[in-house]
């Protein structure tokens, strides 16, 4: 019921140049073509996110690139062409990542994500547990995305945190860009909510940093960083954490 927005908001902030795909069950290829004419559609197999993701990759051929992915009710903002120029100014980038915000069920804001001002940071923050960025607001150069092999299918939730860590781990280079990218919504029913269940997945995903030491001064640039997110939150939900946020918003 909601993917004219996120298809509106990708032909809005990523232009002409940019390829499109949906990657859906086949049946809803009709249904595809009716809300978003002009986009590639790609069949779902069935095998979960991150299958349909790599699929996705594949079936895009030729020269792109840079990549990223939204789900079917999130959007892309107005500062996603901002994070994409700076991925493509910069060769030795391999991820360029923003600002994203939280909207409900609605398209309301709500909120924002924390995240990490330097990339730099990421390694050591991961290691204490805190996830410094948040997928929608990143874009992903081809060269990384082939040096990582693309996602791994065994993950349902975590497949992404997986893949940032892998490739910090691999040497690739991420850039902060002081830009909101995308606008992540939370509603019932979503796999975001499966709180248990993305804890294994994140502490599994989290293995390869074990070693890595956990800066204090990494944390303190994280929390002074977001001063104004942590305002955003209290002002509009109360003293609460982010968890609580995610659980609460319709």
């Amino acid at each position: 019921p909601l993917l004219r927005e996120p298809v509106a908001s990708v032909a809005a902030a990523a232009g002409s140049g940019a390829r499109h795909a949906i990657v859906a069950p086949a049946a809803a290829q009709a249904a595809v073509a009716t809300l978003a004419p002009g986009v590639e559609f790609v069949r779902d197999e069935g095998a979960g996110i991150y299958a349909a993701l790599n699929r996705g990759a594949r079936r895009v051929a030729g020269d792109w690139d840079a990549l990223t992915w939204i789900n079917d009710d999130d959007r892309l903002a107005a500062g996603f062409p901002a994070v994409l120029a700076a991925l493509r100014a910069r060769p030795e980038t391999g991820v360029a990542y923003g600002r994203v915000g939280l909207i409900d069920g609605r398209g309301v804001r709500t909120g924002a994500l924390p995240v990490a001002r330097r990339g730099d940071d990421l390694p050591a923050l991961l290691a204490r547990g805190i996830v410094p960025l948040a997928q929608p607001g990143t874009v992903i150069s081809r060269a990384a995305w082939e040096r990582g092999g693309g996602m791994d299918e065994s993950y349902r939730l975590a497949g992404d945190l997986d893949f940032f860590v892998r490739a910090l781990m691999t040497g690739v280079r991420f850039d902060f860009v002081d830009a909101e990218v995308a606008e992540f919504r939370l509603r019932a029913g979503q796999l975001s909510k499966s709180q248990a269940e993305g804890d294994r997945e994140k502490a599994r995903a989290l293995v390869p940093l074990a070693e890595v030491r956990p800066a204090a001064a990494a944390a303190w640039r994280f929390r002074l960083g977001n001063l104004g997110v942590y305002a955003e939150r209290v002002r509009r939900h109360g003293f609460v954490s982010m968890r609580d946020v995610y659980a609460r918003t319709n």
